[in-house]
């Protein structure tokens, strides 16, 4: 058996065979690594190159499916043709390969480019692969790097939307309160005819033995009044989002482990709980109907406009607008929470539409704080989900939202 001479051997594509950018710039990138690598580490076979490193680096790689060789036998005159998966036209200064899998292969292009080092085709063909494996891991790092830059851009497009949907709401409260303003401004205006009542005596009290000071009751519980509540802004103010910290927790609970557990042991005797605070003399019912009432005052609103179905079950949402906007309330009696429970139809309602708010509406009942609307736009792109049978969304006072402060008049 003898070996075959470079001008014995002709590479060639019986077919098409289109230019590939990509395999081409991989190629040519490998080049300049493996000429690093072997000036670096093994100078003399760098040297044994025979041809310049020009004509490596200029390769163009061709995509020929059908690639085959033609060997001229100088013993015989014959001609064999043999299929190949890789192999190098000098003349024209281009790769063929039957695949791109074949170009980080040292059977495959290694063996080709190995070629021109006479005596040192192993080192360089098992050079080619750790060449290519660089220049892959950039190529890896450039994609990670494109695709946190993609992720960052998705974050701030959709920080805009909500931005500008909040903003827009605020417009059209301002436009709608300004409106009613001004009809009430006119209605002021209008002469009025007054009633005079007639004078009734009023009947002294009677008289009693020595009084005795009375136990003041304890002050009953309410809701508070819509219509003695007064808006403190009534722009109403735009939080932003803040990061979650629903990390931290999930980095808690698997951190635990059996026996470390800081729980308090039982001490002697019952502990019976005993009632506190007086039962609240309203429904949820009427709680809610009053949270509705006080987000139409905050976004200067109507029944016609706003409108309520809460009765309509299934729907997913408490109320509706005239631009078939969806609102869901959560109504609560006191401070406002940062974790609330949505049902199977409001989670579907509020992944399924674009237009679709969560109001969270605090502080209702009489003296127990300020009375607060928060509005918070697309709340499943923001808010940490914890599906259960309810799915629990957290992260409410960090929303990127609209909030408006309303207090009692006095």
């Amino acid at each position: 058996m003898s070996e075959l001479a470079a001008e014995h051997v002709t590479v060639y594509s019986p077919g098409p065979a289109p230019a590939d950018p990509d395999a081409t710039a991989l190629v040519r990138s490998a080049v300049t690594h493996l000429r690093e690598d072997l000036q670096r580490n093994a100078a003399s076979v760098a040297q044994a190159l025979d041809c310049s490193w020009d004509q490596l680096a200029d390769l163009t790689v061709c995509i020929a499916p059908h690639l085959a060789c033609c060997l001229d036998l100088p013993d015989t005159g014959e001609t064999v043709h043999v299929p190949v998966d890789a192999g190098i036209h000098w003349p024209s200064g281009t790769l063929y390969v039957r695949d791109t899998a074949v170009l980080t292969r040292t059977s495959g292009v290694g063996r080709s480019i190995a070629a021109r080092f006479p005596g040192s085709r192993r080192e360089v063909a098992l050079a080619w692969g750790a060449a290519c494996d660089q220049v892959e891991k950039g190529h890896t790092a450039v994609r990670l790097s494109l695709a946190d830059d993609q992720v960052r851009r998705d974050r701030e497009a959709a920080e805009a939307e909500r931005e500008r949907r909040l903003r827009e709401l605020g417009s059209e409260v301002d436009q709608r309160r300004t409106a009613t303003e001004a009809q009430a401004s006119t209605a002021a205006g209008t002469p009025r005819t007054a009633v005079i009542l007639p004078f009734v005596p009023s009947t002294p009290p009677p008289v009693t033995g020595p009084s005795v000071p009375p136990v003041p009751p304890a002050p009953p519980r309410r809701l508070v009044d819509p219509g003695r509540l007064r808006l403190v802004d009534p722009s109403g103010i735009i939080t932003p989002l803040k990061p979650s910290a629903s990390g931290a927790h999930t980095a808690r609970l698997s951190g635990y482990s059996q026996g470390t557990s800081g729980l308090p042991q039982p001490r002697a005797g019952s502990a019976i709980p005993q009632q506190h605070t007086p039962p609240r003399p309203y429904t949820g019912t009427e709680q809610e109907k009053v949270a509705l009432d006080v987000v139409r005052q905050a976004l200067a609103t109507d029944d016609d406009w706003l409108r309520d179905l809460r009765a309509q079950r299934g729907l997913g949402a408490d109320a509706v607008d005239a631009l078939s906007r969806f609102y869901e309330l959560k109504a609560y009696k006191d401070a406002e929470p940062d974790t609330v429970l949505l049902t199977p139809a409001e989670f579907q309602r509020a992944a399924e539409n674009d237009d679709f708010f969560l109001v969270i509406v605090s502080g209702l009942e009489a003296g127990t704080g300020p009375v607060s609307v928060r509005i918070v736009p697309q709340p499943l792109q923001q808010l940490t989900c914890r599906p259960s049978s309810s799915v629990t969304v957290t992260g409410i006072r960090g929303a990127h939202s609209r909030v408006y402060q309303l207090e009692e008049d006095r």
